[in-house]
């Protein structure tokens, strides 16, 4: 066997590799979202934290929204493939 063989080329397939935000469905998003916040609210509310229970869900929405912004809103695109 000869060290010289040439390789055979292989065609480029064409297969379109998932974005990130394209292996969560929207629904899965949406709890992503709520469960967290919901969950944060009923326990601030049970050890009577009231000024966390205001601030945590604009720090909250802050975050979702940075993290949309960076990712070109992703999460919300229709993906019509």
């Amino acid at each position: 066997m000869s060290k010289n063989k040439k390789q055979q080329k292989k065609e480029p397939k064409e297969e379109k590799q998932a974005s990130w935000s394209d292996r969560i469905p929207r629904w899965g998003w949406v709890l992503i979202f709520l469960v967290p916040l919901v969950l944060s609210e009923f326990m601030f509310y049970t050890v009577g934290r009231r000024v966390s229970m205001i601030l945590f869900p604009i720090a909250w929405i802050g975050f979702w929204g940075a993290l949309m912004w960076r990712s070109g809103w992703a999460i919300l695109k229709e993906h019509n493939d």
